[in-house]
Formats: C-alpha cells, structure tokens, sequence
C-alpha cells in the first residue's frame, strides 16, 4: 500500500447525491484498515454558493465556494467527487479529468455514448484513479448474489430479470426538471434510475450483447413550471422496458418506471441458473433469496438469507456489525467511497470503471434506437468511435 495517508477532497456539485458522497466520505474510517487514514474534507464547489456553504457546514468541510478553476489548480487537492446533473459532465468532467487529481463522478456520464467517448479517452489517458458511481454495487446483499453466480452456486445463467422501481414523478404535480426533458436528460427514468438496472445486471450477470427489443413510454406528458404558473412538455420516458442478450448467450429483461406510485425505491435482479435462483431488492436491502437444486424434494425451495459479516462490505459499513441489523442506502455509498480511498492508497484501478460505464451508455443508447426503429440494436452498432475490446471490471 502506498505511504500516502492523507487525501485532501473536494466535492463538485452540493445536491443530494453530492451530500451522499459528502456522507461517504466522513465515514471512510468505518472500514478496517482505512482507521488510519485521514481525509481532509477540503472545500465544496457549486454555482449555488448558499447550498454550496450548507453542504460544507453539514459534512464538514472547510470551505465553499463557485470557483471551480480554484480547485482544479490546488495542487493540495488529491481527489474531487462529482455529483452533476447529466447535461454539466460534457462541459465540467473533461477540466477536471485532465487536471490529473483522482475522480469519483456520479453515473450517467453525459447524456448519450456520443458525450461519454471523450470523458472515457480523459479517464484512461490520467494517471490518476478514476471511476464512476454506482453505489448499489455495494450493498452486501447484491454483492452476495453476485459472488454466488460468479461461483456457479445457481449453474448456468439462462435468465434473468432486473428492474428499478421509483415514484418520486408519479404525481403530475411533481414540478418540471431537467429530468423531463432530451436536451439536458438525454433521456428519462432509462438514463436517470435505468442506467443502475443496466449496471446490476452488468455487475452480476455479464456484459450486455444486444438489445432485443425496448419499449418507451411518457405517461405524464407536462408537468408544472414552478413559479410561473404554466406547464412544460415532458419528452423524455417515464417507463422503459427492454428485452436483452449477454454475451454469454443468456436472455433477460430490465424494466424501469419513476411514476411507480407507492414504490419508493427499489432495485432489484432475479437471477435463473441450471441449478437454481438468486433474488435480491434494495427495499428489503438487509436481506437476499436463494435456492440450490440439492436436499430433499419436500424442502425445495428458496431460502432468505440475512446479509452479515459473512458477505462483502457489511463488517466496513454497519455501525453495529451483526447479522440482521441490515445496510441499506446511505451504507453503499460509505462503501463505494472507501472503495475509491483504497483504489487511490494502492493506485488500482476501480472496479467502476468509465470503460464499465461507457457500456451502460451503449446500452441506453442501444434502446433508445430500439424503441425508434422497432429493431433489435447491438451495442456494436451504438459505438462507432470507441472500440470496447474489453469487458467491464471485475468485482
């Protein structure tokens, strides 16, 4: 391990999912062998300077401010987490990446594959640790169902079917974003929550070969302007349902809505395999389900398993670490972040690659010329300018 024990932070962009990774990184000491290692919660960067200075007062960071030039060109900061909406990456990711400083970016990166190609080339050509967040990869639960199928505990993988749940735009009185609209989007609920449906099944299954068929579809056609009293057309998906082919051959659906009223928030893979079944769901996150084709027919069936020490992460993230007092949300991103330290103490690469990423791009990409041309697409076909001789890290 490198002698480097302190690493200096910064956080680009102070929203909720930048408050995640604040949160992330005021917990690294949770996990064994990073007790030592002190992180300087330097400064937080946004245009809205007020949120920007709360951030900093919650998570405890020393400064604030807008200045993001300022950051890049502090040769004291080692490391910058991005948190930005899907339109800012094209326009803030590729300065921050050649500033050589290690990164951590919140998924998607950019709106569309085309954006994502150069932040890839920058990601690959620095010489520092450079990776993207996909959280949920972390939870112990998930993490056991896919150590299970990289074992071969369920045999061969035939089937599988993910999805992302959500309801935060169920109500048409949610107000217009950026979220609900192409320009700053690229697209809905397939880009914005779809993209972790994509990742899991990446993560657990293997890499996506071709989309066989997608289905788009905006339920809530305009959504209110807040503060003009006027609405706004909605043009990106509420619902995405796409039929894929892995590599391996194996074939499996991923559904994703954002108007899932009374569902608020649930990720989630069922995995079939020759010689049994694997489930896991983010909403029951301390828990996961698995059948193995052995024992007495009168017991067949599957068995729920509580997440413990026994699987990764848990013993790095639970603050009483026991079986059955169960992670969940905030736990996976504390998890993501120690993930990120140790990658930049041993200067490894992370597991969350922006390779790894561009191919979830590939595949939003891939199903959204699905659904205009009622065709199957191959990823292939999507990338025109980045050749993927490669598939995506292993866990």
């Amino acid at each position: 391990m490198s002698p480097q024990q302190k690493i200096r932070v910064a956080l680009v962009g102070a929203g909720a999912a930048g408050q995640a990774h604040a949160f992330g990184f005021r917990n690294v000491s949770m996990a064994s062998g990073l007790d030592t290692v002190q992180i300087d919660l330097a400064v937080v960067v946004d245009p809205n300077v007020e949120l920007a200075r709360r951030t900093a007062a919650r998570y405890g960071y020393a400064e604030a401010t807008a200045d993001l030039q300022k950051v890049l060109d502090d040769p004291t900061i080692d490391a910058i987490s991005v948190a930005l909406p899907n339109s800012v990456h094209a326009d803030v990711l590729p300065a921050i990446l050649r500033s050589g400083k290690h990164v951590l970016t919140e998924k998607p990166i950019g709106r569309g594959s085309a954006e994502a190609t150069e932040l890839v080339a920058l990601a690959e050509q620095s010489p520092a640790v450079t990776g993207v967040g996909f959280s949920f990869r972390r939870l112990p639960g998930l993490a056991a169902v896919h150590d299970l199928v990289a074992d071969g505990a369920i045999g061969t993988v035939h089937n599988f079917t993910a999805w992302y749940n959500a309801d935060y735009g169920s109500s048409p009185q949610t107000p217009f974003s950026w979220r609900y609209a192409k320009d700053t989007a690229g697209a809905g609920a397939l880009i914005d929550i779809g993209t972790h449906a994509i990742d899991t099944v990446q993560y657990v299954v293997g890499p996506i070969r071709r989309v066989l068929s997608a289905t788009l579809r905006t339920a809530i056609d305009r959504r209110p302007v807040p503060g003009t009293g006027e609405s706004a057309v909605v043009d990106t998906d509420d619902i995405a349902l796409l039929t894929v082919e892995l590599e391996s051959g194996a074939v499996g659906q991923i559904r994703v809505n954002r108007i899932a009223t009374g569902i608020p928030n649930s990720l989630g893979i069922e995995v079939h395999g020759s010689e049994g079944h694997a489930r896991f769901d983010s909403i029951a996150a301390g828990e996961f389900h698995v059948h193995i084709a052995e024992g007495p027919a009168a017991l067949s069936g599957p068995r729920r398993v509580f997440t413990s020490p026994a699987h990764p992460y848990f013993s790095d993230v639970a603050a009483m670490p026991g079986g059955g007092v169960g992670t969940g949300y905030a736990e996976a991103f504390v998890a993501e972040i120690q993930h990120f330290v140790r990658c930049i103490l041993a200067r490894t690469p992370m597991d969350t690659g922006f390779p790894s990423a561009y191919r979830v791009m590939l595949t939003v990409d891939a199903a959204q010329r699905a659904a205009e041309t009622g065709t199957a697409v191959s990823l292939d076909e999507v990338d025109t300018t980045l050749a993927l001789s490669s598939s995506p890290a292993p866990a």
